[in-house]
């Protein structure tokens, strides 16, 4: 039996379709409930899979009306011990005795299984860039991997790195980013729907630590108009070989994902900010298309020391994007890639932002979109996302246009005021 007494408050958590961090706990102080009885002790209603990012305020469209209760089942293998007698576990979601449709991390679960059935053990490394700023100002006015920056922010990033160890939340690699204040850490491979709980967990974690050096941290995609963004790349392996993660699948996995990029889109950069971060020269991303090791594709294959494929690292994806749907989706893609025998194009060589338009034209290079409306238009009407979704794509629509419909009027400050505190 699992051992939980050294616990006060157990948090059992969820992430809605507005990609907002949520929870319901349960006290264990004095007698300890037994574990069959804490798997059923919290239910939520399924309304809370139908609030935007802007309010708790039902959205009617999503067709998830506060009629109907379902149960948050812990996943213990997700377990997190939090400091202060407090610990955090990820949820499935249950109606009755069966996922329920409106579950991300189910419908994660499903693509992970279905990826298992295509012969690929597919596992996943996140990159979190984030920026800290302390009244209202960045902690430092440094530079990409400017050694500076260690010693400047030696405290608080001490603290993140200790506290996500302790969490079993392993950090690969951290470095400061280009802009001031901003950093980077990279979380290890890890199977998929683990992948996405270390997503979750990191960002709690993070703003966390930062709340208690008495600093705020900013995760979005862009933090001012002209400025440098912060993304969330995921690097996907596909055999569970550290030395040749790309195998057989790679190839058709990365057609797929662009077959079906632009509407990916309204998974994996979400917000009414995502796209602006997509600008030649800032290694985004800003044209669509794949490249060998080129840090400006959108899609780019990792070699390994010796130049042979080690994973693929997709670039298009930032933390305004809930990991489990991001994750789910971005299978999907590359999935229906390997079901058609999708075949990549020519990879993108150089920098495409260099090109002229018509230089572009010729050579078939388009841009990334840049319409928010256009994107989940496209999501909206895919065949690919239905079908793999199920309901769960409903209401993530829904979700998604009343975001765009009640938003779009802000002007930056207002919008990324209120996306910061959200996310």
């Amino acid at each position: 039996m699992m051992d939980l007494d050294d616990l006060d408050l157990l948090r059992f958590l969820w992430v809605d379709n507005a990609n907002v961090i949520r929870s319901k706990a349960v006290p264990l102080v004095g007698p300890r409930p037994a574990l069959a009885t804490l798997e059923r002790a919290v239910r939520i209603s399924q309304a809370q899979f139908a609030l935007p990012v802007q309010a708790d305020s039902v959205v009617f469209a999503a067709g998830l009306l506060p009629e109907h209760d379902v149960t948050l089942v812990p996943d213990w293998t997700s377990l997190r011990r939090m400091g202060g007698g407090q610990a955090a576990v990820a949820c499935d979601i249950l109606d009755g005795d069966r996922p329920w449709g409106h579950c991300p991390r189910s419908f994660l679960r499903r693509m992970d299984e279905r990826a298992k059935t295509a012969g690929m053990e597919i596992r996943v490394g996140a990159e979190l860039e984030f920026t800290l700023s302390r009244d209202g100002a960045p902690i430092d006015n440094t530079a990409f991997a400017q050694d500076a920056a260690f010693d400047l922010d030696a405290d608080v990033i001490r603290d993140v790195l200790h506290a996500l160890q302790r969490q079993d939340l392993p950090v690969a690699q951290c470095h400061p980013e280009s802009g001031p204040g901003q950093w980077e850490i990279s979380l290890r491979h890890a199977p998929v729907v683990g992948a996405a709980d270390a997503i979750v967990g990191a960002r709690q974690t993070i703003r966390a630590v930062a709340h208690r050096h008495g600093m705020t941290v900013n995760f979005l995609p862009v933090t001012s108009p002209d400025g440098v963004g912060s993304g969330m790349h995921v690097h996907v392996s596909f055999t569970g070989d550290p030395g040749d993660g790309f195998g057989q699948y790679g190839g058709a996995f990365m057609a797929g994902v662009l077959a079906n990029q632009p509407a990916l889109l309204a998974a994996t950069a979400p917000s009414l900010l995502s796209l602006r971060r997509f600008r030649p020269h800032y290694w985004a991303g800003a044209f669509l298309g794949w490249g060998d090791d080129n840090k400006e594709a959108p899609l780019r294959v990792v070699p390994t020391g010796s130049g042979a494929p080690r994973d693929v690292e997709y670039k298009a994806s930032d933390a305004t994007a809930n990991p489990y749907v991001l994750l789910g989706c971005l299978l999907a893609a590359g999935l229906n890639g390997l079901e058609t025998d999708a075949e990549l194009p020519p990879p993108l060589v150089g920098d495409p932002g260099l090109l002229s338009d018509a230089e572009r034209a010729d050579l078939g290079i388009e841009p990334i979109p840049g319409d928010p409306r256009e994107v989940l238009r496209a999501f909206r009407s895919s065949a690919v996302f239905a079908e793999a979704m199920g309901e769960l794509h409903d209401s993530y629509c829904a979700v998604k246009q009343a975001e765009h419909d009640d938003l779009r009027g802000l002007d930056f400050e207002a919008l990324a005021k209120l996306m910061m505190d959200r996310v």
